[in-house]
């Protein structure tokens, strides 16, 4: 699956804001994790699966726990860092690739 998603733009109080949304390659996934572990686009439409497989405390203005995620979409398996449900998560294809 390929997947770029577009018109991420939301407008509050007279300006605009901008997301790179959602990525899907056979490299590499930017997602938001959210609920019940599905794995989402920015707009909440459902991708794929996520889970935590680590966690450790950090120090940032984004989060105190920066979490290891694997997600699987359409069979295949990402693994890479982000700060949970609701945070935008980064990954590449996990060695092996396949759910």
């Amino acid at each position: 699956m390929e997947y770029v998603e577009k018109d991420c733009t939301i407008q509050h109080e007279g300006r605009s804001f901008e997301s790179g949304g959602a990525i899907v390659t056979p490299d590499f996934i930017v997602a938001y994790p959210g609920k019940r572990n599905i794995l989402q686009d920015w707009h909440g439409k459902e991708i794929g699966t996520w889970h935590a497989t680590a966690s450790w405390p950090v120090r940032s203005w984004v989060g105190t726990t920066m979490y290891q995620i694997r997600a699987t979409v359409d069979g295949i398996v990402y693994t890479g860092r982000g700060f949970g449900e609701g945070c935008i998560y980064r990954g590449k294809v996990k060695k092996g690739g396949v759910a």
